[in-house]
């Protein structure tokens, strides 16, 4: 299960990268394949994870809630982990500001805007996620409703990522609705799956 989770992972953060970016991908269709290149989007992969995880549950006849409370606090510290491997690299970085708590890239390998003082958008979310682990964490150990976890990391994330999504640089050319992103229309709707599941047990 392990391995396929990392497989779907993968594979579904790359498509929706490339979805997202189809101009750039149709002049090199063969770019879609260099992985060390970067584009990989947290969302695509959650998404193509959740359908693996729920084919596997009906197979297996285990409760997905239960599964659920047992994944999400990795998955919150392995997102933390990987939005600094994020601001390492330059990308999903923010808009320019002039805060005192402000970086500025200067590596011509980066993936950022060079030279400019930028809200550090990737910390942001791994402070975010490094929080969610922590309470998921510590919660994890004491009796709590099945799918509570579940939910809480839904709920949370949803809000943390539709926030900081209105500070980052780099997502101009994805707003298409309303003047949102796409990963803040799915964090609408995994807000409502959250809220769902809470009223649901309830």
């Amino acid at each position: 299960m392990f391995i396929c989770i990392i497989v779907f992972g993968i594979i579904g953060a790359r498509l929706l990268f490339v979805f997202l970016n189809l101009k750039d991908f149709a002049l090199d269709p063969m770019s879609v394949f260099k992985l060390w290149e970067g584009g990989l989007i947290y969302y695509g992969g959650f998404i193509s994870v959740t359908i693996f995880m729920l084919m596997y549950v009906r197979i297996k006849k285990i409760s997905i809630l239960k599964l659920g409370d047992f994944f999400v606090p990795s998955l919150a510290l392995g997102h933390a982990i990987g939005r600094i491997g994020c601001f390492f690299a330059g990308c999903c970085y923010g808009k320019e500001t002039d805060v005192a708590w402000s970086v500025v890239f200067r590596d011509k390998n980066s993936s950022a805007v060079l030279n400019v003082h930028l809200h550090p958008t990737q910390l942001y979310e791994a402070l975010g996620n490094f929080l969610i682990f922590f309470f998921l964490y510590f919660y994890s150990k004491k009796e709590h409703e099945k799918g509570f976890l579940v939910s809480f990391y839904f709920i949370s994330y949803a809000v943390l990522r539709f926030i900081v999504e209105f500070f980052r640089g780099d997502l101009d050319r994805w707003r298409q609705c309303v003047g949102l992103s796409i990963s803040q229309i799915l964090s609408l709707i995994l807000f409502i799956i959250g809220v769902s599941i809470t009223c649901r047990k309830k």
